[in-house]
């Protein structure tokens, strides 16, 4: 009686222990899948992290510290991958599982800059909204900040110029919101080239129009072939020759009416051109970098001038 009793304590001391060294071996396993996944996301191989996330959320459901985590990263890795879609998917499906998440503006702040590059610029905005009404520190003058480049993107000067001031000073976004709002007033003293002129001097002078637009090539063009046209004509009508001279005249006037047309449209193209110009040049004296600090959970920046 006394040796099974003493059997039965040896079974339960032995089942103890490798229920404990399974669990140990469970957590070891569980680390170092989750450290596999991470390394390859920082080798930049994100759609091999991406199915090693999956991997871990499949395996460790329960791991709460991780698998939230987890669900950021192969969102994070469509991002870096530029596929802005699946982005946008993935961090939905972590903002409706984890809605408690400490990490939920983090995601939001990701959901929208994965909408902006994927252009949905109005869903960007009520993303970034939602960061900003909540006024947590670092991520609503991040929000901001993006929304004013969304409201740029959408050639909204003045709305972006409004947007970028609203960044508070505290905020270590500051200085380049008030630099990017200052270049933006600059907006009226771009060199222009008014349509009307440019039409007017078409209509007059064939050529004349593109000329004023700063596009010589083409206004060579316009002359020659209208001044051939017109020249073609005059010497069908002056020899009687009504029929080919009303041809040729008709067809003129085709090519007489597109100079004009094309004239205005070089004009808006070069306008166009400048605000494109001076607003890449904006942005690349004032570039803002956002990245995440895996250290310290945050968001970071750096910025060039």
């Amino acid at each position: 009686m006394h040796n099974r009793a003493a059997g039965l304590v040896i079974i339960a001391v032995f089942l103890f222990h490798l229920s404990g060294t399974q669990t140990w071996a469970g957590e070891a396993d569980a680390e170092r899948l989750f450290g596999f996944a991470e390394s390859l996301f920082e080798e930049g191989d994100y759609f091999r992290a991406i199915g090693e996330y999956k991997r871990f959320i499949f395996l460790y459901p329960t791991d709460d510290a991780f698998v939230g985590k987890s669900a950021l990263r192969i969102a994070e890795a469509y991002y870096k991958a530029k596929r802005w879609s699946e982005a946008i998917a993935a961090c939905n499906q972590v903002l409706a599982k984890f809605p408690q998440s400490p990490l939920y503006f983090e995601v939001l702040y990701l959901k929208g800059r994965a909408e902006k590059q994927d252009k949905r610029y109005d869903d960007a905005l009520r993303t970034l909204e939602i960061i900003i009404a909540a006024k947590i520190p670092n991520y609503s003058d991040n929000a901001l900040y993006q929304k004013a480049l969304i409201i740029l993107d959408t050639a909204n000067w003045q709305g972006a110029r409004d947007a970028f001031l609203q960044v508070p000073k505290e905020s270590p976004l500051f200085s380049s919101a008030s630099s990017f709002a200052a270049g933006l007033a600059e907006r009226d003293h771009l060199p222009k080239k008014s349509p009307g002129t440019a039409g007017i001097l078409a209509a007059v002078i064939p050529g004349t129009g593109h000329l004023y637009t700063e596009r010589p090539q083409d206004a060579l063009v316009a002359f020659l072939l209208n001044s051939a046209f017109i020249w073609g004509a005059v010497e069908l009508f002056q020899h009687d020759n009504y029929v080919a001279g009303g041809i040729l005249t008709f067809f003129e006037l085709g090519w007489y009416s597109g100079n004009i047309y094309s004239a205005v449209s070089s004009a808006h193209k070069y306008n166009r051109d400048k605000e494109e110009e001076f607003l890449r040049n904006l942005k690349g004296n004032f570039s803002i970098s956002f990245y995440h600090d895996r250290a310290n959970s945050g968001i970071l920046l750096s910025k060039r001038f």
